[in-house]
């Protein structure tokens, strides 16, 4: 009979000589040459104490931040379809979206919610949906939205429109800030959004750090610690209703094993009565 490892002494195995002394060495210098050649789209790279230490380790050749026309063109696609990690907000949406007059769509890009969505769900009449994105991502959803004759939907650069929304929906974007922007937001709203939607966000079990993410552009990438993120809405009067596994998005860190995050998460927050 056959002997077989199991592929956890395997996977052990192989990380144990990955990281022997001279080979984790030799395995970052040959990352770091990656990163400075954008030879890894969608990889991480190193771990920083905040976001300025990670802006700082950026090479000089590489693009930072979304920011920029080429970032602005990308994932026209996704306004076509919706992935499996969308079910879940859609499915929460779809038990309160009959209430909601104001949406607030934080880094929705040039329209990805709400266009591709609307497949699955139906739009209340005179339902107000405002994207929040970087300003050349801004003027990419304006013309897109002119072409398409949307109704309703509307782009800002400021958080602070999020005032007064029923909706918060942040999908895929508060990684690509502070780890205490949320908050800062949400501290300057005179009136809080009922309903907070988030999905698509790299959560890690027991640590909160920055690490570097390789997507055309070059971006610092907050990966959150969960009890705290979530002590976070609780603290501006919000419960927790429901979180899940997106498992089709995960990432490592390369020579850094105790950073892995195996699946992103999402969560519906509630504002308490």
């Amino acid at each position: 009979m056959a002997f077989r490892l199991p592929f956890r002494a395997i996977r052990q195995a192989s990380r144990a000589v990955a990281d022997a002394p001279g080979v984790r060495d030799l395995r970052r210098f040959w990352y770091d040459q990656r990163l400075v050649a954008g030879a890894a789209p969608g990889a991480c790279y190193g771990i920083f104490a905040d976001f300025e230490e990670a802006r700082a380790a950026i090479p000089k050749n590489r693009v930072v931040g979304y920011d920029q026309p080429e970032m602005a063109a990308m994932y026209r696609e996704r306004t076509e379809r919706v992935f499996p990690a969308d079910y879940a907000a859609i499915y929460w949406m779809s038990r309160f979206l009959p209430e909601v007059r104001r949406l607030f769509d934080f880094g929705g890009h040039i329209g990805l919610h709400y266009y591709s969505y609307r497949r699955y769900l139906e739009y209340p009449a005179g339902l107000a949906w405002a994207i929040c994105d970087v300003p050349e991502v801004v003027k990419a959803g304006r013309e897109l939205a002119a072409e398409r004759h949307a109704t309703g939907l509307t782009f800002t650069e400021s958080f602070d429109d999020a005032d007064g929304a029923d909706l918060l929906l942040a999908s895929g974007s508060l990684q690509f800030l502070p780890g205490d922007f949320l908050a800062n937001g949400l501290t300057k709203l005179r009136t809080r959004p009922r309903h907070v939607l988030i999905n698509r966000t790299p959560v890690h079990k027991n640590k909160q750090f920055v690490t570097l993410h390789d997507n055309t552009a070059c971006h610092p990438y907050t990966v959150f610690e969960r009890g705290r993120f979530i002590d976070t809405l609780r603290s501006f009067g919000y419960e927790l209703v429901d979180e899940w596994d997106v498992a089709e998005l995960h990432f490592e860190v390369p020579c850094y094993a105790d950073y892995e995050v195996p699946a992103y998460s999402g969560f519906y927050f509630r504002k308490a009565s």
